[in-house]
């Protein structure tokens, strides 16, 4: 592992490597700055959501000068969302790629890339379901607009949107936020989906991403919402309890290239379905995760972008290592028919027929 200067003072600290398993050609990236982060995310009870701001706290307005400068901020006066670059990045912002063969079968590379952070909103107290529908499609906007700069950046590579919520979901701070990383390299699982999707229009002369979601649509019973943009459906092989994904009715590869109008529908989605998760299940942790085709592979017709949000309620034990195979306590079609009731009574009057 290289080590690279810290600052005047001749410290050092060490940059980020990527590591192939030779075994499963898995990456596995070395990062020991992340375990440098702050963490500061006491129990609900211990520091109760009454306060728009916190004095100590670098997202929240008044200290911008505690993030590094931003690399992009919401139109209009003030700001309502704020991207910056990660302080304990994961990947070190350095161009190109490097692979390197070590003695025997080992291979490396530098750990470069991007890591952002997407500040979502200026108050402390607030979470994304509690926003409204033109607040949440700005934090998705600035995943549109950072994912579009960044593929250009790394041609080849993967970039990826994602939120943690929640500490035992890899949250280290409060206030809203979420986070875009960009990779050099494409990993195997994300490249397997490219090739599924690739071998299945191969065989059938059909978008396995249509054909999903018109089945999905004819049967019903994992359809947690509709709206003429996106559906959200339980998959039918979850692997999380409650676990949803949304999808575009029509194909479209990357989430840099969604319309306006699919976008909005995004993120009214999303936030509804993070209010209905929390109605049922309490502040439970989660992820979701926006993916998209590789870069340079946006107009594989093929493939669809989908954003996946998993609930973290279970335990990955011994079986699931070991075999690889997830286990979800959840049947799918409980989980959506429980969100959908939750959607649709917290639906506000006038709003769209279908549950979103």
């Amino acid at each position: 592992m290289k080590w690279a200067p810290k600052d005047e003072s001749g410290a050092a600290e060490p940059v980020p490597e990527l590591r192939q398993d030779p075994f499963t050609r898995d990456w596995v990236l070395i990062a020991p700055r992340r375990a440098l982060r702050p963490h500061r995310t006491p129990e609900p009870a211990a520091e109760p959501q009454d306060s728009a701001t916190d004095p100590d706290c670098p997202f929240c307005p008044g200290n911008e000068d505690r993030t590094p400068g931003e690399v992009w901020r919401s139109a209009g006066e003030g700001w309502s969302v704020r991207v910056v670059p990660n302080r304990f990045p994961l990947l070190a912002a350095r161009p190109g790629l490097t692979r390197r063969r070590l003695g025997g079968p080992f291979i490396t590379a530098d750990g470069t890339g991007s890591h952002e952070v997407v500040i979502e909103s200026p108050h402390h107290d607030l979470d994304l379901p509690d926003l409204d529908d033109a607040a949440v499609t700005a934090v998705f906007d600035a995943y549109r607009d950072r994912s579009r700069a960044l593929r250009d950046t790394w041609p080849g590579g993967l970039v990826l949107p994602f939120r943690n919520h929640g500490t035992a979901a890899g949250t280290s701070l409060r206030h809203p936020h979420s986070q875009i990383a960009a990779l050099p390299v494409v990993p195997p699982r994300h490249r397997q989906r490219l090739d599924i999707a690739r071998a299945y229009h191969d065989d059938r002369g059909s978008s396995l991403h249509t054909d999903v979601t018109t089945a999905e649509l004819a049967d019903g019973t994992r359809v947690v919402a509709e709206l003429d943009q996106v559906v959200a459906l339980a998959p039918f092989a979850s692997t999380a309890p409650y676990a949803v994904r949304v999808l575009p009715r029509e194909n479209e590869a990357s989430f840099a290239d969604v319309s306006d109008a699919t976008l909005a529908a995004t993120a009214r989605t999303v936030r509804r379905l993070l209010a209905a998760l929390r109605a049922l299940l309490g502040d439970v942790p989660y992820n979701y995760l926006v993916l998209s085709a590789p870069c340079g592979a946006e107009r594989a017709e093929r493939f669809s972008w989908h954003l996946d949000v998993l609930p973290r309620l279970t335990t990955t034990a011994g079986f699931e290592l070991g075999t690889g195979i997830a286990v979800n306590p959840v049947p799918p079609e409980y989980a959506a028919a429980r969100l959908r009731g939750a959607l649709g009574a917290s639906r506000p009057q006038g709003a769209d027929s279908r549950p979103a």
